[in-house]
C-alpha cells in the first residue's frame, strides 16, 4: 500500500517521501532570517521536495514586487543558504523561475506575436543565466513554468500565440522556445529540470488537453527530468465552494500513461487519508501542495505522527490573492 510518506525516486533526485513543496509569493525579502526560518521548518517536516518561491529573472516584471529578484546582490546569499538548510535535511530543491512580462528596454510587455528573434534568444539566454545561478548556488535543479498564466504558457497557447514563422502555427512551432531552451539546459547543465503544464486554457480556441498531452510528449524528448500539472489561476479552483479536482486527476492519469517521467499533481489537497486513496486506486506517485505550508510551514509533522490528518488551511486563497508567503490567520 502506497503512502504519502513513502520513500521514493523523482528522476534523479532522492525523496523521503511524496509531497513537493511549492512556492508562489515571497513577502519577506527584507527578512532572510525569517526566509530561512520557514525553510528550515519546512525541510525538517518531511517533505520530499521543495520548488521555492516565484524567482524573477525581470525586475519590472509585473510581479517582481512579490517575488525575489535574481539580480538581488542578496540572491546568491540567500540561494545558497536555502540550498545549505534543505540539505541539511536531504530533501532536495528546485528553484522557480517565471516571468509574466517580457520588456524589451523602455518598452515593456511585448506580446508574444511582436517578439523578433533576437528577443526570443534573450529569453532563452536569460533562462540559461538563471539556471547556471541556481546550480552555482547548490540548488538540484530548476522549475520552468509554461502553465498557469505566465509568458512562457501564453507563447504555446493558441490563443494568444498567432506567429506565421517556425515559432508558431502547430504546437511543435509553439513549443519550439521551450523545446530548444531545455535542450541546450540538459546538455550544458546538472540540473533536474522541471516543467509545470497546465492541463488546458479555459479560453475558446486555447490551449486543450490534447495539444497539452503533446507538448508533455514533446518535453519528454528533449530530456525534462518531470513534469508538474496545473491550470490557469488554479488556487481559485480548489476551494471549499469550487473544485476541479476529478478532472485534473482524469487528465493527469492519461498523461502518466503517454510519457515515462515522474509526473507530479497538485489539487488543493488537505487531507493525508484522502491523498493515500488517490494513492492507491490511482497509478498517481507525487502530489504537490502550496496553501498548507503557508498556514503552517512544519504541519506534516503532525501528520506523520498522525496527530492530525487534514490541514488546518481554510482556503481563504488570502495568501494567493495578496501575494504573501505568511498567513493571514495563523
Amino acid at each position: 500500500m502506497k503512502t504519502i510518506f513513502d520513500k521514493c525516486k523523482l528522476g534523479n533526485l532522492n525523496l523521503k517521501s511524496r509531497i513537493i513543496r511549492t512556492g508562489l509569493w515571497e513577502s519577506q525579502q527584507c527578512d532572510l532570517d525569517a526566509i530561512y526560518e520557514r525553510y528550515e521548518k519546512i525541510a525538517s517536516s518531511g517533505v520530499g521536495l521543495i520548488t521555492s518561491e516565484l524567482y524573477s529573472i525581470y525586475p519590472k516584471d509585473k510581479f517582481s514586487e512579490h517575488s525575489f529578484k535574481m539580480n538581488n546582490l542578496n540572491f546568491m546569499t540567500m540561494a545558497r543558504k536555502l540550498a545549505e538548510i534543505t540539505h541539511s535535511y536531504d530533501v532536495p530543491i528546485l528553484g522557480q523561475v517565471e516571468f509574466i512580462k517580457y520588456n524589451r528596454g523602455h518598452d515593456l510587455d511585448i506580446a508574444v506575436n511582436d517578439l523578433t528573434m533576437d528577443d526570443i534568444r534573450k529569453i532563452q539566454s536569460d533562462i540559461i543565466e538563471a539556471a547556471q545561478k541556481l546550480q552555482v548556488a547548490g540548488f538540484d535543479g530548476i522549475q520552468l513554468s509554461i502553465g498557469n498564466n505566465f509568458y512562457l504558457s501564453k507563447f504555446i497557447n493558441p490563443y494568444y500565440n498567432q506567429r506565421n514563422d517556425n515559432y508558431g502555427g502547430n504546437v511543435f512551432n509553439r513549443m519550439r522556445l521551450v523545446l530548444e531552451l531545455v535542450k541546450v539546459m540538459k546538455d550544458n547543465l546538472d540540473l533536474h529540470i522541471s516543467c509545470k503544464v497546465n492541463t488546458f486554457d479555459e479560453r475558446k480556441d486555447g490551449f486543450d488537453s490534447h495539444e497539452s498531452l503533446e507538448a508533455c510528449k514533446l518535453l519528454e524528448k528533449v530530456g525534462v527530468d518531470s513534469i508538474q500539472v496545473t491550470r490557469p489561476l488554479s488556487p481559485l479552483y480548489f476551494t471549499k465552494k469550487l473544485s476541479g479536482e476529478d478532472e485534473l486527476i482524469n487528465y493527469t492519469k492519461k498523461l502518466i500513461d503517454s510519457v515515462d517521467v515522474p509526473v507530479i499533481v497538485g489539487g488543493g489537497f488537505d487531507d493525508m487519508n484522502h491523498m493515500n486513496d488517490i494513492l492507491n486506486r490511482t497509478d498517481i506517485e507525487f502530489m504537490s501542495m502550496y496553501r498548507p505550508f503557508v498556514a503552517k510551514n512544519d504541519f506534516l509533522k503532525d501528520w506523520k505522527t498522525n496527530a492530525e490528518s487534514k490541514s488546518r488551511c481554510l482556503k481563504c486563497n488570502n495568501c494567493y490573492r495578496t501575494k504573501t508567503s505568511t498567513c493571514y490567520h495563523y
